[in-house]
């Protein structure tokens, strides 16, 4: 497949990238043990969220529901919060934790072809899945059709320039590897709020603070081989030999720092077609 086809191709994304939760965990996992930041993504999250005290919240890419899991104690009890993704395999997991909350209904889906009638959801988040769509105007246009007329959105995406550390380590590692990794190009902080405005009346960007203190080599390799561009240009035999590279550089440094780019929009006042 086309390296720049991995970011939206639906088959690719519903039958092996996001097959299962296997290569979003391992992702999740090395921000979760390794960034250095006073607040972690899920509270980040959290905060700028809307009280949701008898509204209804529409998630569009819900992978396989972290931050909705990690928050569920937070959330009131009259909250109706829908968690939909293009993938039966990542919703799988999210089922298991919940189960008989009743607050929360997990549907596959498109997020291009939503299932719900007008003006039916009170706030939209698709975060972190934007740049996975097809066509984003086509998402937007949904989006803001399910929304409320006083509806809010919240979308999250990475930098221009987000983990490029871990490029540069790469491309050091396996010259043919070089390139960016981010799969988030179509859609990121820098160009994220002029697609939104297109869309919303108000577009406001907030950034999250933290970068990646890696000391340990093995969790960098198993993230490293979760990545698509790495899946087909790095031979699944140089994973001993990759640990070994990483681990020299902690040895030599005490870490490896990688530098992240990540944040939200939050978008109000949508416009009606």
């Amino acid at each position: 497949m086309d390296l720049d086809l991995f970011s939206t191709d639906r088959d690719y994304l519903r039958q092996v990238q996001y097959g299962s939760a296997n290569n979003l965990n391992a992702r999740i996992q090395i921000h979760k043990r390794f960034t250095k930041s006073t607040q972690a993504w899920e509270d980040f999250i959290f905060e700028h969220l809307p009280d949701l005290s008898g509204k209804r919240l529409l998630a569009l890419g819900c992978g396989n529901a972290t931050q909705w899991r990690v928050n569920q104690h937070r959330f009131v009890s009259d909250a109706r919060i829908v968690l939909t993704d293009l993938s039966e395999g990542m919703l799988a997991e999210a089922r298991a934790d919940l189960v008989g909350d009743n607050r929360f209904t997990l549907l596959c889906m498109d997020a291009a072809d939503l299932e719900f009638e007008d003006n039916s959801f009170d706030f939209v988040t698709a975060n972190h899945m934007l740049y996975h769509v097809p066509d984003i105007a086509q998402t937007l246009a949904e989006v803001t059709r399910v929304l409320k007329p006083d509806g809010a959105m919240m979308a999250a995406t990475n930098g221009a320039n987000y983990m490029v550390d871990l490029d540069l380590l790469l491309t050091e590692f396996w010259a043919e590897y070089g390139g960016l990794h981010t799969m988030s190009l179509k859609f990121n902080l820098l160009n994220g709020a002029e697609q939104l405005q297109a869309w919303f009346g108000e577009v406001e960007k907030k950034l999250y603070s933290g970068d990646l203190w890696v000391t340990e080599a093995q969790p960098l390799v198993d993230y490293a081989f979760s990545l698509p561009r790495v899946q087909q240009l790095i031979p699944l035999d140089q994973r001993d030999a990759m640990r070994v590279f990483f681990q020299a550089r902690i040895d030599q440094s005490g870490a490896i720092l990688i530098r992240k780019e990540t944040g939200l929009f939050l978008a109000r006042q949508p416009k009606k077609a």
